[in-house]
């Protein structure tokens, strides 16, 4: 039974808004966190990072078979109690409100690199989180029948885009494939784990579905479909820049696809690809700001999700405007890669444990 208030969503939306978000925010600055750490051989450590992601899902799913209808916040205090429950619910809270400043953060990052040069980076910040403001507070149908919306065009670009991006591909720069060396594949796991953090959405977005069976096989598909297109634009990077020519790069696939071009047909292609993979990060955004708010309306129990979306605005923008230059930004990141592997991956199995230990839950449906 949904809960009260909350507005149904089919597979077919829950899909798009789930490929669109995990590819938008995989696709950042993926390739730089696997080179530095992996080198040419990046793309095993990206190959485990996925299967972690898939176990996340699983146990995202196995969970709310257990609390139907129910977001994380709302079934927190019954696994490990009232005070504990809330404050990891606001641990959640502060966890999405990050890594939407840090999303609006890189947009304007990117904007200032490539396209408006001179405006101020404060000014793309407020515009761009005004924007994503927007589309969460028209609620989670409002997100996923926008992602619904543009799926088919940006899902063309993004395929002509991976196409494309092994025009000037170079094999030798992603040899030997099988060499290894000491604990490369796992760090690099660890590392690249960060590109698979919009699944932290499902907490508060998945009791939306309306067919609950389907679950499981509609986010398995929509996250190797976006992983598979991610994981060969890696390696058109790699074996284009080779590892170390990625690190020279913050934005290593805009430049990767900058360099293309399709004759006679797009003669600059980059924008294009800018457009497609900016409007899959802009509903990546918009889940994280919902997500937070609707989280946070739940933990106080009366407030309306829309008043805590246009509360929150000052302090995600002042949060974007912290980071005082782009050098920063990328060691921030860093920062953020580990951490958020305890929360999107360590979380959900830590309340798995507990609820099969403990028997919590709807054990009839559990199974």
């Amino acid at each position: 039974m949904m809960l009260k208030g909350k507005t149904a969503i089919g597979p077919g939306l829950l899909f798009t808004f789930m490929f669109s978000s995990i590819f938008g925010y995989e696709i950042m600055q993926l390739p730089l966190a696997a080179a530095k750490y992996g080198g040419p051989n990046e793309y095993w450590g990206l190959v485990v990072a996925f299967g972690l992601s898939t176990i996340v899902i699983l146990q995202l799913v196995a969970l709310q078979k257990r609390f139907p209808g129910k977001s994380v916040v709302q079934y927190l205090p019954d696994v490990v109690g009232t005070v504990p429950g809330k404050i990891l619910g606001i641990i959640y809270i502060l966890f999405l409100i990050i890594l939407l400043s840090w999303t609006v953060r890189a947009v304007a990052e990117q904007f200032n690199t490539y396209f408006l040069l001179r405006t101020p980076a404060w000014v793309i910040m407020a515009l761009t989180l005004l924007s994503i403001m927007y589309l969460a507070y028209t609620g989670i149908e409002g997100i996923t029948r926008l992602a619904s919306f543009v799926f088919p065009l940006s899902f063309i670009f993004i395929l002509l885009s991976t196409a494309i991006s092994f025009q000037f591909f170079d094999p030798d720069k992603v040899r030997p494939v099988f060499y290894v060396q000491g604990y490369e594949i796992p760090i690099v796991a660890l590392e690249s784990f960060y590109s698979f953090f919009a699944l932290a959405v499902l907490f508060v977005v998945l009791p939306y579905l309306t067919e609950q069976n389907k679950a499981l096989k509609t986010l398995v598909t929509a996250n190797t479909l976006a992983f598979a297109f991610t994981f060969l634009l890696v390696i058109a990077a790699i074996g284009t820049f080779g590892a170390k020519g990625v690190l020279r790069y913050s934005w290593p696939i805009m430049e990767l696809i900058k360099n293309t071009n399709i004759p006679f047909i797009f003669q600059t292609f980059g924008l294009f690809f800018a457009v497609a993979w900016l409007s899959q990060l802009f509903i990546a955004a918009g889940g994280f700001y919902f997500a937070a708010a609707q989280a946070t309306s739940e933990l106080l129990k009366g407030l309306n999700y829309k008043t805590v979306i246009l509360a929150f605005f000052p302090a995600i923008f002042i949060l974007s405007n912290l980071v005082p230059s782009t050098v920063s930004f990328r060691e921030w990141l860093g920062y953020l890669r580990l951490s958020g592997f305890a929360v999107v991956f360590g979380f959900p199995l830590l309340l798995w444990i507990l609820t099969t230990l403990l028997k919590r839950g709807d054990l009839k449906n559990a199974h």
